[in-house]
Parts: structure tokens; sequence; C-alpha cells
């Protein structure tokens, strides 16, 4: 028998099954799957390629019919539809681990040099939450990071001489 003649009736068959009304007939059937170019890719799987209805109702028409893999077609069935909470536990157990794919390198806003630069210069010395004034021998600072750049000295020996009291080092009340 013809590859396309069995392949016909068991999906006018299979759509007979669902309730689902099948309007081809034979060739106009076979020369649609011609035309997509997709003949030898169809069949089960999720890359595989299979005829969807037109936002899954109404009957397999040559006017109502995509073509389209097997997973296209089922997130096209399933939208818009509440699911379980079994169902959205799944989803989220899948993900757990996997980074967003808005956030992964370069697509991620924070990953761009402008945004850290921006961030970096709003938050760092004296503005900083937690700064604290650093009063020196050589002046005051608003925070351990400008008196070491200023200084010349590595910030955690200012912050060392700081905590102890240390040549003249302290950290400073603010009023």
């Amino acid at each position: 028998m013809d590859k396309f003649k069995n392949a016909f009736k068991w999906h006018k068959t299979n759509a007979n099954k669902r309730g689902v009304e099948f309007l081809f007939s034979f060739e106009e059937w076979k020369t649609w799957w011609e035309n997509t170019g997709h003949w030898n890719s169809r069949g089960v799987g999720k890359d595989k390629y299979c005829m969807c209805r037109t936002n899954d109702t109404g009957p397999y028409a040559i006017w109502n019919v995509y073509c389209a893999t097997n997973s296209k077609n089922l997130s096209d069935a399933n939208l818009g539809k509440p699911k379980s909470a079994e169902t959205r536990k799944k989803i989220s157990d899948s993900l757990i681990g996997k980074p967003k794919e808005w956030s992964v390198g370069l697509n991620n806003p924070m990953h761009q040099p402008e945004a850290k630069a921006k961030l970096s210069a709003a938050i760092s010395g004296g503005k900083h939450y937690r700064a604290k004034k650093v009063g020196t021998p050589h002046g005051i600072w608003n925070s351990a990071t400008e008196a070491a750049k200023c200084i010349g000295i590595p910030k955690p020996t200012v912050e060392w001489r700081c905590r102890n009291n240390y040549l003249g080092f302290s950290y400073l009340a603010i009023a």
C-alpha cells in the first residue's frame, strides 16, 4: 500500500476517534503535505511535524490547518488553559538551578559595562549604606575605601587600624 494512503487513513481514523471532523480528500491531504515540505519529518516526537488545527478547534480542512512541530501544536493547544498545582510543581522543579534566559551573559542588563559603572558610582565609597566615616592623621574620609585610595595603603589595613584605634586611625561617629 502507498505510504501516503496509509498515513491518510490513519489520520482520518484518528480524527474520527477523537470526534474531530475530517474534510480532506486524499488528493488534497497529500498535496497539502507535499507543499509543506515536511512530509519526511512528520510523525511522533516533539520535533516532528504535524497538521495542526487553528486554535485546536473545528475540522481538519484546508482552510483550518497549518503545519508545525508537535511541541508547538501542544503549546498552542494549552495556551490560556490553567495549569494544575501538580503541573506547576513539575515545571518549577524542572527549572531549579537553570538560569533565566533574560539573565544569562550580556542579556542581563546588570552585566552590561555601562550599567555596572553607573551602579558602582552610585554606591561606592561613602555612598555605600555600610560606609563609616574614617579619621586618620592625614584627614577625614567618608569611607575606608576613600581613605585607602588617598593615603595609598590597602583598605583592609585602614579598617584594621580604625578598629584598633592604631596610629591615629578611628571610625568617627556620624552626627
